[in-house]
């Protein structure tokens, strides 16, 4: 196999509105920089690209135009080519300008990393951390379910749902046995820091963790998993570590576990490279004239106790749905398979449930999702959360049943490829 990997800085200046909170916070210190982090990976005969990027959500029109010139001038299929977030919330709103410096930034660094590829060794595997993420909805007393409903609230009954602690780690080593990128893969939300200073979050105390105990130009890339509905909170008990502390915690969790685990990884025997992915228009509700009138009126709501409610959040929903007309939300499901690992990738804000039941009905061993890949599209709850409602229900575009679309495609599409590569 060969990898090539190259970094660009898309650091935004300060005084820039960030992105992640419904309220306005403009940028007055850089804790550490933003970055564009591009891998090639060859097997002989077929590249695959993976660039992603420290920011909030997808940006639309430099991934796309960035998808599209890869693979136009370096003759790589679109289904190789996988352009993906953090999900960060200390980065910047996406405006055009923006877009047209992520869009330079991506090819740039595609280009470096395409002519600087090495030979290099696969390992994979995956571990387990339980202690870091949790389940961010909660059934409460009085029979609702409710969201980030506060850290010791006596009216919570249980979470309404699992995590997935699944730490996946797919190391290049280069010919003298030394980590030359390792990709880290887990299901947790970027947003442990706040405040107005720009960050790429835990990614960066992972990365800087794993260069000093490996080697100082080893690339870090971090993956973000099905996390729609995870966060770092837990509510059972207070927690002494906010902002930068526990962002550190977190990075520092997660590079112990890729040290810990890394003797154990399995070298990779066949590292042939396959890719398929699917187009999807996912479906959105249908308003009555009636309500979007209404939600006109409610949109433009002030509060004077929370910066947002959940009546303003569902008008505005309703607003961008209407403002669809019926076409529905473009989306994709990639996969692609390096060896024996599976990667799964899926649009923006994804639940846990659906990424657990990607992986318990893969055919592969290793498989791997992750998520903020190449379209936005918002929340994706499975069906049985649209029952209960709550924040990530009433501002989804998408009707009940569609993160199941989802799922049906992914499995479909790793079913076809476990035969074409079983012949």
């Amino acid at each position: 196999m060969e990898v090539g990997v190259a970094y660009r800085n898309v650091t935004p200046l300060l005084g820039t509105a960030l992105r992640g909170y419904y309220i306005e916070r403009l940028a007055d210190a850089v804790h550490d920089p933003l970055q564009v982090k591009a891998m090639v990976i060859g097997d002989g005969e077929q590249f695959f690209v993976l660039a992603v990027v420290d920011i909030i959500d997808v940006a639309p029109h430099a991934y796309q135009r960035a998808r599209a010139y890869i693979s136009q001038h370096w003759e790589i299929p679109m289904d190789f080519i996988t352009v993906a977030s953090t999900h960060t919330h200390t980065g910047p709103f996406l405006t055009e300008d923006y877009e047209n410096v992520l869009f330079e930034a991506i090819i740039e660094a595609v280009d470096e990393a395409r002519a600087n590829r090495i030979p290099v060794v696969m390992k994979a595997g995956s571990t387990e951390e339980q202690d870091i993420s949790f389940h961010r909805r909660y059934f409460m007393k009085d029979g609702s379910v409710k969201f980030n409903p506060g850290v010791l609230n006596p009216d919570i009954v249980k979470p309404a749902g699992p995590i997935d602690p699944e730490v996946g780690i797919v190391v290049f080593e280069n010919l003298a046995g030394k980590p030359h990128a390792i990709l880290v893969n887990f299901a947790i939300h970027l947003d442990t820091i706040g405040g107005t200073a720009i960050s790429a979050d835990f990614p960066h105390f992972l990365e800087q963790e794993l260069k000093a105990y490996f080697q100082e130009d080893t690339a870090v890339v971090f993956a973000t998993g099905t996390c729609g509905n995870i966060n770092h909170i837990d509510v059972s008990k207070e927690d002494r570590l906010k902002s930068f502390d526990k962002s550190v915690q977190i990075g520092h969790t997660l590079a112990q576990k890729v040290i810990g685990y890394y003797q154990h990884l399995v070298t990779e025997k066949l590292p042939r490279i396959v890719a398929r992915a699917q187009q999807l228009t996912l479906q959105t509700p249908v308003y009555s004239e009636a309500v979007i009138q209404q939600a006109s009126i409610d949109a433009v709501m002030q509060s004077d106790e929370e910066a947002s409610t959940p009546l303003i959040r569902e008008a505005r929903k309703i607003l961008r749905v209407a403002n669809l007309e019926g076409k529905g939300l473009q989306a994709e499901v990639q996969v692609i398979l390096i060896g024996s690992t599976a990667l799964v990738m899926l649009p923006t804000e994804v639940f846990v449930e659906l990424g657990l039941a990607i992986k318990a009905r893969s055919p592969f061993g290793h498989t791997l999702v992750v998520t903020f890949t190449n379209h936005s599209v918002g929340y994706i709850p499975d069906q049985p959360a649209f029952a209960h409602g709550a924040y990530e229900v009433e501002v989804s575009m998408i009707e009940a049943g569609q993160g199941e679309v989802l799922v049906e495609t992914a499995v479909t599409l790793l079913n076809e490829l476990f035969e074409e590569v079983s012949r």
